[in-house]
Parts: structure tokens; sequence; C-alpha cells
């Protein structure tokens, strides 16, 4: 069962207009930004619409069994599957897998804080703030620093996790007869839960 507190904080209605003034100077100094920002942004999105513009009608369709010579430095579009003969281990669990990546996700149960606010008008224009703070326990891959909580006090986390997440990829994965480099690797995440039977341990 989650549990809670609340704290209430007022504001008068001079320190309310007061607020009110910055937020509007602030608005106008981010309205002045945003023009050259949108200026950059636009740039770019022309920029790489006349890329894919210019990719498309110099992109070569090709079969995946094999490189031709002629094709060095085009660029080339072709499907298939990504595979690699090698098999990854993670030493710490003794697990292992033929496969392309292996990730491992580590988590600990422990304290989150969420802090909600509710904000009510006070008789004589001022303003009242109930900000309530609800503490419950939580999956999370890394650790939650509980001395930050508003109530730490029966919230405690430990200072650190025992094993922590990691990855591991393969040094050589292959399209049919092409080799995919490192980046084109990295955007491979479909990843798939690994049963952990007598196969998978090392």
């Amino acid at each position: 069962m989650p549990d809670s507190f609340s704290e209430v904080s007022s504001k008068s209605w001079f320190e309310r207009i007061r607020e009110s003034i910055k937020g509007v100077l602030v608005g106008i100094v981010l309205l002045v930004a945003a023009f050259p920002l949108l200026w950059w942004n636009e740039g770019r999105a022309v920029r790489t619409y006349k890329s894919l513009v210019e990719g498309a009608a110099a992109v070569v369709d090709v079969a995946a069994d094999q490189v031709v010579a002629a094709n060095e430095k085009k660029l080339v579009h072709l499907t298939g599957d990504a595979t690699t003969t090698e098999t990854l281990t993670d030493q710490t669990f003794a697990i292992s897998a033929n496969a392309i990546k292996l990730r491992r996700t580590v988590e600990m149960y422990q304290w989150k804080e969420d802090e909600k606010l509710e904000t009510r008008t006070k008789v004589g224009g001022g303003e009242e703030t109930v900000t309530t703070y609800t503490y419950d326990r939580a999956w999370s891959e890394s650790p939650i620093d509980s001395a930050k909580f508003k109530q730490p006090a029966g919230h405690e986390n430990p200072h650190g996790m025992k094993y922590s997440s990691d990855s591991f990829v393969a040094g050589k994965v292959t399209l049919g007869a092409f080799t995919l480099s490192d980046s084109q690797v990295g955007r491979i995440n479909n990843f798939t839960k690994l049963p952990v039977d007598e196969n998978t341990l090392a």
C-alpha cells in the first residue's frame, strides 16, 4: 500500500502579480529566440528532403546473395535477414546464445516518490498550493536516491545495485553476402526474451 503526506504553501496577491510579470518577460525572450531556431530547423528539413529525393533517384536495388563490384560506392537497397555465427556470452550469469545482440536488463524493487500539486484561489486574490507526496515501491533499472525524497524516513533505498544492465554485440553481422557496419548493427533492436534453460547456460 502506498503512503502519502501533504504540505500547504501560500502566495499573496502581490507575489502572484510579480510572478506573472516575470512570466511575461520570459515569454518575450523565448518568442524572440524562437525565430532563428525556427529558421534553422526549417533549413535542416529542406536539406533532409533534398537528400532523400536525391537518394531515391540514385538508389540501386540489388540481390543480397552476392556483392557486385560495379555497385561499389553506390547507394544500394536490399532486403534479408541479418545473421551472425557468433555465440554471445554473459559471463556474470553464464548465459550464452547465438545472437546479434544479447542484452541483460537488471531491475531493483525500491521506493519511488510521486508529487502532485493542487492549487486553489483564496479570498482576497491569494493562492494556496497543496503538494501531496506519495510513496510506493516499483521496479527500476537504476537506483533511486531516497535521500532526495521529501520524507526519506521509512522510504530508504539501497545506495547501489549488485548487478547492472549490460549488452553484448556480435563483432561480425552479415546480410547475405554483405557485412553490416557498426552503425547498421546498432539500429537492430528487435529484442525477444531469452528462455533460460540448460541450452542457454554456458
